[in-house]
């Protein structure tokens, strides 16, 4: 059964703003599509055991970071990943989430962690939860501050 994650992104602070400037799917469970719903973007699974991402960075191209989230075992996950070289994209992060090329990763997926928050090294908040966290209709809170 297919999932929907509608993802919403918050900026409260002046100082940058920050823009997406990628989104990925992962491929397992019939993968899924991006689409744009009520101002939100929307994830729309294939089913449990696959995955999205989108990575973020200011205008000026800095303090890149990327959030990984989906649904592992029928529960939805997520993961922030903070202080991006200009190598690291979504694409190629995102199957270190189901290999053993970064097992880090994967215990963060396997954890199927609801809500983190995570302080960048230019000092700024970059939390996410999900504020809808059962069923198929999911609903995930990006916050930047």
């Amino acid at each position: 059964m297919s999932y929907a994650i509608k993802v919403r992104v918050y900026q409260t602070n002046e100082n940058a703003y920050f823009r997406v400037v990628e989104k990925g799917v992962w491929n397992y469970a019939n993968g899924g599509i991006w689409t744009e719903q009520d101002d939100a973007l929307l994830l729309t699974l294939g089913g449990s055991g696959t995955s999205g991402i989108i990575r973020l960075q200011t205008e000026q191209g800095k303090e890149a970071f990327f959030i990984a989230f989906g649904v592992h075992n029928y529960k939805p996950w997520l993961d922030i990943i903070t202080g991006l070289g200009a190598d690291v994209t979504g694409v190629s992060a995102l199957p270190e989430y189901y290999n053993n090329t970064n097992p880090e990763r994967v215990k963060s997926r396997e954890a199927q962690r609801t809500s983190q928050s995570i302080l960048n090294i230019d000092h700024r908040t970059i939390a996410a939860h999900y504020k809808v966290a059962e069923g198929h209709n999911l609903e995930l809170n990006i916050v930047l501050g």
